[in-house]
């Protein structure tokens, strides 16, 4: 939903860059995305993820890995008056656990309710550009039970398999979309089930032409 700027991050000295892998034939094969949890989130939603990823990103990965030791809520993420969490600190976590265990891309879920400043809420956030690894999803929105709604497990991890495709695809470089495509963004949970959990043919030409 929300997109991040390595330059950005530069700025304020956030993270330290790392390097593209090349080859003669341009760039290589993304070989590993990591799905990691912070805190308490159930596993099988990783495992969930991890199996729907692999048809949605067909050979883009050579490995995709779920991560089972959690990470820690990043310190001062917490916001009292908002009573969420800040979300670039997560990304901020992710992208130092991804430099340090060489993951290409990581995928970080979260049952937190994350923001921006910019907004009042986010679904996810990524970092943006050439060189991004990161990406986080939150999944207290995604709960049907939040709208007031008896709880359906299908429509819960559906949800949660298309935010984690959308953040996903910032950090291999898309843009939002205005296509029927899973990069239309998402500013109400009515438009993250309108959408589908594919990309457009003109979104995923993109990808294709960069790795």
């Amino acid at each position: 939903m929300s997109k991040i700027h390595l330059k950005d991050y530069k700025k304020k000295n956030l993270i330290n860059y790392s390097s593209i892998i090349f080859s003669k034939k341009g760039c290589e094969i993304i070989p590993e995305l990591g799905l990691f949890r912070f805190g308490k989130v159930d596993l099988k939603i990783l495992e969930y993820l991890r199996e729907n990823f692999k048809k949605v990103f067909k050979n883009l990965f050579e490995y995709i890995r779920v991560i089972e030791e959690p990470l820690e809520i990043p310190r001062n993420a917490y916001d009292s008056k908002r009573n969420q969490y800040l979300s670039p600190l997560f990304l901020h976590e992710i992208r130092i656990y991804a430099e340090k265990n060489e993951y290409d891309k990581v995928l970080g879920i979260t049952s937190l309710d994350l923001f921006v400043y910019e907004l009042n809420f986010v679904f996810g956030q990524a970092e943006f550009g050439s060189q991004a690894k990161a990406a986080i999803i939150s999944l207290y929105r995604l709960y049907p039970n939040f709208y007031g709604h008896p709880f359906d497990e299908n429509l819960f991890l559906l949800r949660t398999l298309k935010e984690g495709i959308h953040e996903i695809g910032h950090t291999l470089g898309l843009e939002h979309c205005r296509n029927y495509c899973i990069m239309v963004f998402s500013n109400s949970i009515s438009d993250t089930d309108r959408k589908p959990a594919a990309f457009c043919e003109k979104c995923w030409s993109k990808i294709e032409s960069k790795f």
